[in-house]
């Protein structure tokens, strides 16, 4: 992901003062142009040490990916695109200039537009792996306690014997299915804290489709978790078989195909918004060009 810089395309307008043509009313139309253009630099210059920053955060964030330290940072530039578009929406621009001020005021917008979701971006991400921290020790735990349940095997006794047997067999099958159960209790309830921090989080477009799919995904979890423990504490073990392939499933939701493509789906519009940036940026400097043409 980045983020187009808005110096780069304000620099380009510097160009624009020196443009040259004869004939008065040609001469009085180049000035208010040259005027206008003049004024767009101070502003450019005024904030060039913060625009500038701008470009070194992002490139610092694109090499290292060190979000949780560059939030204040991506906020600072956010808040820079602000003032750099408030104080050029208060230059007058002459008859000449209105589409090139409308060009570059636009270009600024969807500068601070995007500068905001990767803002917002910058602090989801950390907290959205804090929340997800303990899923792999919980699981790690499960497989575990469930590894350590002893497996009852009914063996051959003497007829004599097997009332006794048989009665000794079902006490360790429902010693061993209060164990599973308590282990999977365990489990769902850490699961459901995961689930109460993630609804606590807001994603960005970006990372909507990631952040439901975890969501739908835990909750799925939960939900066929709880209904195993319920069916081994009944002691519906025909039930079992069936709910525990339900619970296997549910953990793959996030894997599934269309998990993906909405993922992908949500990759691509970002880079759709990075490119109509991009667009606006040229849009400024073919106006600039037109503009040296019209009057030089």
């Amino acid at each position: 992901m980045r983020v187009v810089i808005a110096a780069a395309a304000l620099a380009v307008l510097v160009a624009a003062a020196g443009c040259g043509g004869s004939g008065p009313s040609k001469a009085a139309r180049r000035q208010a142009v040259t005027q206008y253009i003049n004024g767009v630099n101070v502003v450019e210059r005024d904030l060039r040490a913060p625009l500038l920053q701008i470009e070194s955060t992002y490139r610092s964030f694109s090499a290292h990916g060190a979000l949780q330290s560059a939030v204040p940072r991506f906020a600072r530039a956010e808040t820079t695109l602000h003032t750099l578009h408030a104080r050029l929406a208060k230059i007058d621009a002459p008859p000449d200039a209105q589409q090139l001020r409308g060009r570059l005021l636009r270009f600024v917008d969807a500068e601070a537009e995007l500068a905001h979701e990767l803002t917002l971006l910058a602090a989801f991400l950390p907290r959205f792996s804090t929340v997800l921290q303990p899923l792999a020790p919980a699981d790690k735990q499960l497989q575990k306690a469930l590894a350590a349940v002893p497996v009852p095997k009914p063996t051959s006794v003497p007829k004599a014997q097997l009332k006794a047997a048989r009665a000794a067999y079902q006490s360790a099958v429902a010693a061993a299915a209060a164990d599973q159960a308590a282990a999977l209790e365990t489990y769902v309830g850490e699961i459901e804290k995961v689930q109460d921090g993630l609804r606590r989080l807001h994603p960005p477009p970006a990372m909507a489709p990631a952040y439901r799919t975890q969501l739908l995904t835990l909750t799925r979890v939960a939900g066929t978790g709880k209904a195993l423990v319920t069916a081994l504490r009944a002691k519906k073990y025909a039930q079992v078989a069936m709910l525990d392939r339900q619970f296997q499933k549910a953990a793959t939701t996030s894997t599934s195909l269309s998990a993906q493509r909405e993922q992908i789906a949500a990759v691509k519009a970002y880079n759709a918004r990075v490119r109509a940036v991009d667009a606006l940026a040229v849009g400024v400097d073919n106006e600039r060009v037109r503009l040296q043409k019209t009057l030089g």
